[in-house]
């Protein structure tokens, strides 16, 4: 019985440990997609193609930054190609908008605590 609470309540909260998006390979959110979750602290290079434009399904965690870069791995948010606040504070990181890269290819996506 008390397990079965625990697997509840972790279910219901795990969606707010991550940002949500549906990448794109192609701008204005077009050509192939995929659904990419990146946990709150953490980089996500890998499982992932070229992006060139996404669109926002689930919020991260409260003071979470969702940060996207050239390169194949993470740094600081200061080094971020974009970055915007993942916890729903950002006026354009709104669930269902589509953010575009003006036609670069970001190759790591990345939440960092601010």
């Amino acid at each position: 019985m008390y397990l079965g609470k625990v697997l509840t309540l972790f279910c219901l909260s795990s969606g707010a440990v991550s940002y949500k998006i549906r990448a794109f390979k192609g701008r204005n959110c077009s050509g192939e997609a995929k659904e990419v979750n990146v946990w709150d602290n953490t980089c996500r290079n890998t499982n992932i193609f070229p992006t060139q434009s996404f669109r926002v399904l689930e919020y991260g965690g409260h003071r979470q930054r969702a940060t996207f870069f050239l390169l194949g791995g993470c740094g600081a948010a200061s080094s971020a190609s974009a970055d915007w606040w993942a916890d729903g504070g950002s006026d354009k990181f709104k669930k269902n908008a589509c953010l575009d890269f003006s036609g670069f290819q970001m190759n790591a996506y990345g939440s960092v605590s601010s």
